[in-house]
């Protein structure tokens, strides 16, 4: 076996890397930050884009930390009745191809979607995060040139899934989870659009305690308050 797909299963063992499969996953510490006021997916000016491209950064710095090793994973989706974007875009494929020859990313293994009825080829190599982040990357994400990447630090097994907006983040404890939601609640989203789950077999020798506006901010992201 691939000494990535080793990894990941060895933290991950019951999820595949692929971004919007993320959330559907109930045994992970898992959030959602989303990175534009009032639930927005586009900014209104140049300062609030500004601020979205270093809010993405910020976090994964935060959860990837500034020079640790950290797997940048590419999945790309093909299957018989559909063609990927790089297939019939001339534009995104060399951007993919500067991708990986950016990052290093080889293929890893392939694995068949039932939901998705698509193979799924992961790339990914390993790199060290950098101090400012990758903000080229999340403006790619952002501009919806890159889909479904996602982000692991090789010691701790924490990921950063980006999507348009904001990104899903997993810790590897309940209590890490919660103490970086206690640092950076005002970026829940609200009106019941946010996620939170715990590991169910760590939350039975865990706990934590957070303050009354980081309860409320989880309330209302949650819809429950």
């Amino acid at each position: 076996m691939d000494s990535f797909q080793t990894l990941w299963q060895r933290f991950h063992p019951d999820a595949v890397p692929v971004g919007h499969t993320l959330e559907n996953n109930g045994t992970w510490n898992l959030t959602r930050f989303h990175l534009l006021p009032n639930g927005r997916d586009g900014w209104v000016s140049r300062v609030e884009y500004r601020g979205l491209i270093s809010r993405f950064n910020h976090l994964a710095t935060e959860i990837l930390d500034a020079g640790a090793p950290v797997w940048l994973i590419l999945p790309e989706r093909s299957a018989p009745d559909w063609a990927p974007p790089e297939a019939v875009d001339p534009a995104a494929k060399k951007r993919i191809h500067r991708l990986k020859n950016r990052f290093g990313l080889t293929p890893r293994w392939d694995y068949y979607s039932a939901d998705d009825k698509a193979i799924y080829t992961i790339s990914a190599g390993e790199i060290t995060w950098p101090e400012g982040g990758i903000a080229r990357l999340f403006v790619d994400i952002h501009n919806e040139r890159l889909s479904d990447i996602v982000l692991m630090n090789a010691d701790t097994g924490a990921v950063v899934a980006p999507y348009g907006a904001g990104v899903y983040v997993s810790q590897p404890t309940p209590e890490a989870l919660m103490a970086l939601i206690s640092n950076y609640y005002g970026w829940l989203p609200q009106d019941g659009k946010g996620v939170l789950r715990f590991n169910p077999a760590q939350m039975k020798k865990s706990s934590f305690q957070m303050s009354k506006s980081c309860a409320a901010a989880i309330q209302r992201a949650l819809g429950t308050g």
